[in-house]
């Protein structure tokens, strides 16, 4: 577990994507995966695999596997093993069928897991909040690496964990968008009586890119978000000036960030405008990798739908501007 605590640090992690074949079978492409893998491991950015954006929730325990696996080869075979976290997603339906997936998540090299509520019987436990903290610490008890809890309450059951429920993990992904919440569990875990009980570090990881400058102003430790896939050497840019213009107090850099950020911002607001499909069609059109054959997003896995005409016309317009930014970094 220590060697999966040190690696974990603040700074932007991305959701991957899981590209599939164009046909009936939807077989995992692990070419096209290995290609995004290696692109956000090059810009410095954080590993979430089997996360909501993976889809994670439609992938078997052997595919989640197999990406743990195959990330993890190509962070060995770049030398970027020691530096880019793996964080696993491991949600399910019940205790014992996410720890087994925490084993197996651990077994093939992941520093981390991250875990939601299940919500699938929110309706008998959901507004239980001891047998709530029972499971997580039960999770974090069992798990053979660190466990970051994800509150995202429009997919689990309408389960939404305040900021009053805390407890001894590594971290908290908040999709909530309540940047008030993140910032009392921030003032709590940044406290030097907290430091004092826990060696291991808690990271507070807004949901979204585009509100990561005021998250890290308000003590927040980077991001976790989708669109980090798309445009990771902006959003390290972002996270980096930030953090160094909190830091230092230097108003030019913050300045600079404020930029950034609000380029990102309306950059992504073109994404809420067609929603959680827009993000893949994006990667196809604007995303350069080495092989003009790897398509690194590709169709959703269904019953997700395909995106439309609208979403790639959107996609296609919306995003040249950070687009440009991107390929200049």
């Amino acid at each position: 577990m220590g060697k999966g605590v040190k690696i974990l640090r603040p700074g932007v992690y991305a959701p991957v994507l899981t590209p599939f074949s164009n046909d009936i079978r939807q077989d995992l492409e692990l070419e096209a995966f290995r290609a995004g893998v290696l692109r956000l491991a090059q810009a410095g950015v954080g590993l979430i695999l089997s996360g909501t954006l993976g889809e994670g929730n439609l992938l078997s325990r052997s595919e989640k596997s197999a990406l743990v696996k195959g990330a993890k080869e190509v962070l060995r075979q770049n030398d970027l093993e020691t530096d880019v976290p793996i964080i696993a997603g491991v949600g399910a339906g019940s205790f014992r069928e996410t720890i087994e997936a925490a084993k197996d998540a651990a077994a093939e090299g992941a520093h981390a897991v991250i875990v939601v509520a299940p919500g699938y019987y929110s309706f008998v436990f959901g507004k239980d909040k001891q047998a709530l903290k029972e499971f997580f610490i039960a999770v974090a008890d069992a798990s053979p690496v660190p466990v970051l809890l994800y509150n995202i309450p429009f997919a689990s059951g309408g389960i939404d964990l305040d900021a009053d429920f805390l407890i001894d993990i590594s971290g908290v992904k908040l999709t909530c968008f309540n940047i008030s919440r993140g910032h009392r569990v921030a003032l709590h875990v940044n406290s030097a009586e907290y430091r004092s009980r826990h060696t291991s570090p808690f990271l507070v990881l807004p949901g979204s890119t585009d509100y990561m400058l005021p998250a890290l102003v308000a003590r927040q430790h980077g991001c976790i978000g989708g669109r980090a896939n798309l445009y990771p050497k902006v959003c390290m840019k972002l996270f980096r000036l930030a953090t160094e213009a909190i830091e230092s107090g230097d108003f030019d850099k913050f300045r600079e960030a404020q930029q950034l950020q609000d380029l990102v911002t309306m950059a992504d607001s073109h994404i809420n405008r067609v929603g959680f499909l827009g993000i893949k069609s994006a990667m196809d059109i604007h995303a350069r990798t080495e092989s003009a054959n790897v398509k690194l997003g590709g169709d959703f896995r269904r019953p997700l739908p395909r995106t439309n005409e609208f979403v790639l016309q959107n996609m296609s317009e919306g995003l040249r501007e950070i687009f440009a930014m991107e390929n200049s970094l």
